[in-house]
C-alpha cells in the first residue's frame, strides 16, 4: 500500500481525510496498515467499493449490469469487474430494484461468488468488507449468496473467540427515494444481516444513512480543488472511505496508550452495528464528560444510534506535537467513555506532527441497528397506503369513462370473406438462390394457437 501523500488515486478524498494520515508517523509504519479487501455488490455497493479502492485495497465488483461498472474502469481492473448474467433472463441488465430477482440471479451465478470468495485477495486479507445498497435489487439480492461463501472462507482467519473478520458496509434509502419497494428491500436486507450476526457468521455492519448524509451535504457541500461540486451520494461514499482509512491508521501511532491492530480487528469482527464518531476543536478547558457524550451521541458520522446496549468500544485521542495533555485528561476520557457505553473500551493516546488541534475518535459496536430502521418501517407503511390509493384511483378513473359497452369490442369474431391461398396457387416461376428462409426463427404456424 502506498503512503497517503504519494497516492495519486485519492482525488477529492484528500479534502476529507484528516491531516494526521499524511504525517511521517503514519508514513513510516504504512506496512502495518491493516490489509483489507472489498467486495462491491450492485451499482450502489460498487460505488462505495470504488472509493475504498482508491487506497489500493483489492476490490471486486459483481453486477448483472456491465454498464453500471464501466464508470470504475480507471480504478478497478476488468478482471475484477465481474458481470453476473442470468441464463433464464439473458436480456436483463440489472434488476429494476427487484431484490428477489437479484437473489435468483445471484444463485444462478453462485460459482462466480464462490471463486471470488476463494481468491487469494479474500483469503489473505486481514479484514474483508462487503459493500451494498440495501434499497436496490442486484446487490441486496446477492448479499445472502456472497456472505454465505465469504463467511465460510473467512472462518479460516477467525480471531480469538471465533470472531470472523468479515463485515458489511450498507446504505439505507433516503426520503427522496419514493415508493415502498426501496423500504421493503432495505428492511429485508437488514433482517438478513441481523441473522448472519446472530449466527456469528460476520462481524460489524457499518450503516450509511443517506437521509442523515443528505442533511450534512445540504449544510456543507463538497467541492474539489478545481471547483467541481461533488454530488450527495458520492459525498456519502467518500465520507465512509475517509473515516475507515483514518481509524485504520490509529494502530500505526505510538503513544502512552496504544489501540493495536489486533484490538482494531477484534472490534471490527465483533457481530453488531458499528458506530464511528469524530470530533475536533477540543480545549483542555472543556467539560470532558459533555464532550464524550457529544462524541458518541451527537457526532456519529454515518448514522444515528441508541447507545443502551454497546458490546465493545474504543476511543482514540490524537493531539498535536506542540501540545501536551495531562494524564488526568486521558484518564477522564477513558472513564467517561466506559461509563457511557457500559462496556469494555480500548484507549489510544498519541501525538501527531500534522495535527494542529485535539481530535477524538469514538468506536462502538451496538446490538441494535440504526434508528433509521424504525423510520423506514413507518415510511413503508405510508407508501403502501399511498400506492393502494393510487391503484384505487386508477380503477375509479377507468369506471368514470363510461365505456363499458366496448369491453368485448375486440373479442367479437367475424366470418372470413377471403379465400386463403395455398402453395399450389402460387406461381413459382422465378429465379432465386436465397436459402435464408431456413434461418427464419418464427414461423406463421407458430402463431396459430394464440387465443384472443
Amino acid at each position: 500500500m502506498k503512503t497517503f501523500d504519494k497516492n495519486e488515486q485519492l482525488g477529492a478524498l484528500k479534502a476529507l481525510l484528516s491531516t494526521h494520515v499524511f504525517s511521517d508517523e503514519v508514513n513510516s509504519e504504512i506496512d502495518r496498515f491493516p490489509s483489507q479487501t472489498i467486495i462491491g455488490l450492485g451499482q450502489g455497493g460498487g460505488r462505495i467499493a470504488a472509493e475504498l479502492a482508491r487506497f489500493g485495497f483489492p476490490t471486486y465488483l459483481l453486477n448483472s449490469s456491465k454498464s453500471d461498472m464501466e464508470e470504475h474502469r480507471k480504478l478497478i481492473p476488468e478482471d475484477k469487474r465481474i458481470v453476473t448474467k442470468s441464463a433464464e433472463f439473458p436480456e436483463l441488465e440489472g434488476t429494476d430494484k427487484n431484490a428477489q430477482l437479484g437473489y435468483q440471479i445471484a444463485v444462478e451465478n453462485k460459482e462466480i461468488y464462490k471463486q471470488v470468495a476463494l481468491s487469494n485477495d479474500v483469503q489473505n486479507a486481514e479484514f474483508v468488507w462487503v459493500t451494498v445498497s440495501l434499497g436496490g435489487g442486484t446487490g441486496n439480492g446477492a448479499l445472502k449468496v456472497a456472505l454465505t461463501y465469504l463467511s465460510q472462507v473467512r472462518k479460516a482467519r477467525a480471531l480469538f473467540g471465533g470472531k470472523i473478520p468479515l463485515g458489511v458496509i450498507c446504505s439505507l434509502p433516503s426520503t427522496e427515494e419514493k415508493g415502498s419497494s426501496f423500504r421493503q428491500n432495505a428492511l429485508a436486507g437488514i433482517a438478513l444481516i441481523q441473522q448472519f450476526m446472530n449466527e456469528g457468521k460476520i462481524g460489524n455492519t457499518l450503516v450509511i444513512d443517506n437521509e442523515k448524509m443528505n442533511d450534512y451535504y445540504a449544510n456543507s457541500p463538497l467541492k474539489t480543488y478545481n471547483g467541481t461540486e461533488i454530488d450527495a451520494k458520492s459525498y456519502s461514499n467518500m465520507v465512509v472511505a475517509s473515516i475507515l482509512a483514518e481509524i485504520s491508521t490509529i494502530p500505526l501511532l505510538e503513544g502512552r496508550s496504544v489501540f493495536d491492530k489486533t484490538e482494531l480487528l477484534t472490534t471490527l469482527s465483533t457481530p453488531g452495528w458499528l458506530s464511528i464518531s469524530k470530533v475536533k476543536e477540543i480545549s483542555v478547558d472543556d467539560n470532558l464528560e459533555d464532550k464524550i457524550y457529544n462524541l458518541y451521541k451527537e457526532n456519529e458520522v454515518l448514522a444515528d444510534y441508541e447507545f443502551e446496549h454497546a458490546l465493545t468500544g474504543a476511543i482514540a485521542i490524537l493531539y498535536p506535537n506542540a501540545k501536551n495533555i495531562s494524564p488526568r485528561i486521558a484518564d477522564d476520557v477513558y472513564k467517561y467513555s466506559s461509563e457511557l457505553l457500559k462496556t469494555k473500551v480500548n484507549l489510544s493516546i498519541s501525538k501527531n506532527s500534522k495535527l494542529d488541534e485535539l481530535t477524538l475518535y469514538g468506536l462502538s459496536v451496538l446490538s441494535t441497528p440504526s434508528s433509521r430502521i424504525s423510520q423506514l418501517q413507518e415510511e413503508k407503511a405510508q407508501w403502501e397506503r399511498i400506492e393502494k390509493e393510487q391503484e384505487e384511483a386508477k380503477k375509479q378513473a377507468s369506471v368514470s369513462l363510461g365505456l363499458d359497452e366496448f369491453d368485448d369490442f375486440f373479442s367479437a369474431k367475424i366470418g372470413s370473406t377471403r379465400k386463403k391461398a395455398s402453395l399450389t396457387d402460387l406461381d413459382d416461376d422465378f429465379d432465386t438462390t436465397d436459402d435464408n428462409n431456413d434461418n427464419i426463427k418464427v414461423k406463421a404456424a407458430d402463431l396459430d394457437d394464440i387465443d384472443f
